[in-house]
């Protein structure tokens, strides 16, 4: 009688277990889940862009499921997924990372590319104009925290970015350049020509304000400069001491910059080949009153790969650490083998943005409202006027998809980015 009683409580006990179980293993499978896709470059010279976009990624994502995830149309609460792809610097690996990722995964929303002429050739394939039925392109909606050339967003209504503006950066940069060294009369300056963000952002973007604010081009000077965006970008180009993002050797570019003699030198490039031509500048001894750089450069990796070169180069950038929440993504990007600068500390914003969508719109984030939430998710995106940002209120303009970010003007100072002005 004793075993029969001890058997059967022992079964009992088990059943109990067992059923336990079966409700815990009931309650994962049925916890809902937002997915998102991000891509960036992760292989090639730009790897640092996409390893420290997914690292701020990572570090939003476990701080929004960490304080509970983010409540669905429902009322049920969900936790965020991430799936990060390796788009490189290549617009065909760009595309079918896009065509993958719209066609294949549950992915609500994307995020990426790194590079501006993988994003123009991706945005591409979208579909132009939302309820096209002639336009088969893809239906899916993209929140870029990278690619920062101007105007890309405009190519489809389901492509929208949250990067900074560089006309706007660089237009205040040298008007406040123009006021705080009034000696400063010339410029010269080279670029990564086989790059669409470094040639286009030198060429019709700093040039021209450069222009605008009274510092002309040494020698004949350029006439059509500073008219507008874009004016005389060519034949700024052919005068200019041009490189391409492989090159390893300055000694050529740098002889130009020297026998110019101009009181500023503008060096646009990503922090590879920027430190390259300013190790090539110090050897040749050739020392400027103004060194200025492209947005993309005011990172760590140029500070680790040449700070005592870069002292005293100044860009404008939308990210720095001067208050408690970016001192704190910084550290966060950290610990997920990344750094926060003007590009990735744009993914933590995304993040936020994309909860506050999903809230807002009531999306379900189930397989079977894939494509509504999709639909409901690019229709949020088009309707934000503004979004919170890590240096303050971001401005949407709604009908490019684009953002209008507070900036600082940062420059290179014993082995740091020092804050120098702050326009806001």
């Amino acid at each position: 009688m004793r075993r029969s009683r001890l058997s059967i409580s022992l079964l009992a006990g088990a059943a109990v277990v067992i059923g336990t179980l079966v409700v815990a293993k009931s309650a994962i499978a049925s916890e809902r889940v937002v997915h998102l896709a991000g891509w960036g470059a992760k292989s090639g010279p730009l790897r640092s862009f996409g390893v420290n976009s997914e690292a701020v990624l990572k570090a939003a994502i476990k701080s929004v499921n960490d304080a509970g995830g983010i409540k669905m149309g429902d009322g049920a609460m969900a936790k965020i997924s991430l799936d990060y792809y390796d788009s490189a610097c290549n617009a065909e690996q760009g595309i079918a990372v896009a065509r993958k990722v719209a066609s294949e995964t549950g992915a609500l929303v994307g995020m990426g590319p790194t590079c501006s002429g993988v994003a123009a050739a991706m945005f591409g394939i979208f579909q132009k104009k939302v309820g096209d039925a002639g336009d088969s392109g893809l239906q899916f909606p993209i929140l870029t925290d990278t690619a920062v050339r101007n105007g890309l967003a405009k190519i489809s209504q389901w492509t929208f970015r949250n990067t900074p503006n560089e006309p706007d950066m660089y237009d205040k940069l040298f008007a406040w350049l123009r006021k705080t060294h009034p000696d400063a009369k010339t410029m010269y300056g080279g670029t990564e020509t086989d790059q669409g963000h470094s040639k286009g952002t030198y060429a019709k973007v700093i040039l021209q304000a450069a222009k605008r604010h009274g510092f002309t081009w040494v020698g004949d000077g350029i006439p059509e400069l500073g008219t507008k965006i874009a004016v005389g970008w060519k034949e700024a180009l052919d005068k200019s001491s041009n490189w391409l993002l492989a090159d390893t050797n300055f000694s050529v570019q740098a002889r130009a910059f020297k026998r110019a003699k101009a009181d500023m030198l503008v060096v646009s490039a990503h922090p590879f080949t920027t430190c390259g031509m300013l190790k090539e500048l110090k050897r040749q001894r050739i020392k400027p009153k103004i060194l200025v750089g492209l947005t993309s450069s005011s990172s760590d990796e140029t500070l680790k790969g040449c700070a005592k070169q870069a002292e005293g180069m100044i860009i404008p950038t939308s990210f720095a650490p001067i208050n408690d929440t970016a001192m704190m993504v910084a550290k966060l990007a950290q610990k997920e083998g990344g750094s926060a600068d003007l590009h990735s500390a744009a993914a933590w914003e995304n993040i936020i943005i994309i909860k506050q969508v999903i809230e807002e719109q009531g999306i379900m984030g189930k397989p079977e409202t894939l494509k509504t939430d999709r639909e409901k998710m690019r229709a949020g995106l088009a309707n934000l006027e503004t979004t919170a940002g890590l240096l303050g209120q971001v401005k949407r303009v709604q009908e490019e998809g684009e953002a209008l970010k507070p900036f600082v003007f940062v420059q290179a100072m014993a082995g740091e980015w020092k804050v120098v002005h702050d326009p806001r």
